[in-house]
């Protein structure tokens, strides 16, 4: 296991941000960092110690790799003024990380002499350094893991946020519950999720009773669109200025889905000429925060790979 220093820089605000820099031997060293953005509300370290895992097969490959919190979170000066989670998520969705991503950059470039940059991270770290690419060439490759698509709202707004996959999925879920006691007794006490049964079964209902449409009649809009607005002009911004994005998506969660209903076919026309210029893996089964050691494995795999053919690494150790 290759070990890091402690760093502290500012954000733009002046705040000192607070991390760990991993940096390759000198004779694999490829002057490039990757970003290893924190994931959500989680710091520098992300689930399962997921961010050290990654970082020791990306330093055997040549790479820098900086993996920081943000302000108002964990080692980092600043506070979070926001009450609600959902409400942290949004921000963060929607830019939040961005000036603290970029005053990452900034301190690298002044400290270290490095302006090439990678970036990544698991959920909302993905999602910050999509957002910080769009305004920020020195990103010049984009590493998602289980990037986001759309605004979550929590729990209590699950219902209206499932996607076609899950709905047919539950459906056939439900039904079969139908025969067993213990769901009766479940739905008679109120522990059921009642919204969610019922968006499924209205959603089958009306798809099995409405009337053929003409070949030639326009697909109707989703009844919900929770589409992050920032999205769709960040990710097309990043492909149109030939950088390269590989997408990892875990099989057991539903942000692939999303991406594929909520920005692939939703930009289906302005993408015809850029699909060659991004990659997406689904690794099967596995969950958000891809656990499992043999989900691990494939994720890490997946990247090595595709690293290699755009940097030309190798590894410096057996991993």
């Amino acid at each position: 296991m290759m070990t890091g220093r402690y760093v502290e820089f500012p954000n733009q605000e002046g705040l000192p941000l607070r991390g760990i820099l991993h940096c390759p031997d000198k004779e694999t060293e490829h002057r490039v960092c990757v970003l290893l953005l924190s994931p959500g509300i989680k710091g520098r370290v992300g689930p399962h110690r997921l961010y050290l895992k990654l970082a020791n097969r990306l330093v055997s490959r040549g790479f820098h790799v900086l993996r920081f919190d943000y302000s108002g979170l964990g080692d980092s000066a600043g506070e979070i003024s926001e009450r609600m989670l959902v409400d942290v998520y949004t921000s963060i969705q929607t830019g939040r990380n961005v000036g603290d991503t970029i005053a990452a950059m900034d301190w690298m470039q002044r400290t270290h002499g490095i302006k090439r940059f990678i970036g990544s991270g698991l959920c909302g770290g993905s999602i910050s350094a999509l957002l910080a690419a769009e305004t920020d060439s020195r990103i010049e490759s984009l590493l998602g893991i289980g990037l986001p698509t759309v605004l979550e709202g929590g729990p209590e707004n699950w219902a209206r946020i499932l996607t076609q996959q899950q709905l047919v999925s539950l459906r056939g879920a439900y039904l079969r519950k139908l025969a067993n006691p213990r769901s009766w007794l479940r739905f008679l006490a109120g522990k059921s999720d009642i919204r969610s049964i019922w968006r499924v079964m209205k959603n089958w209902a009306f798809r099995t009773s409405r009337p053929r449409k003409a070949p030639n009649e326009s697909t109707p809009k989703a009844e919900v669109d929770n589409t992050n607005p920032r999205f769709a002009g960040a990710f097309l911004a990043i492909l149109r200025s030939r950088r390269p994005v590989l997408l990892v998506f875990s099989g057991a969660d539903r942000l692939h889905a999303q991406f594929r209903e909520n920005f692939e076919a939703h930009q289906a026309v302005a993408l015809a000429s850029l699909r060659n210029l991004y990659e997406v893996h689904v690794v099967r089964d596995a969950n958000h925060v891809l656990s499992d050691p043999a989900w691990l494995s494939e994720l890490l795999q997946v990247a090595e790979q595709w690293l290699d053919v755009r940097y030309q690494t190798r590894p410096s150790v057996a991993p």
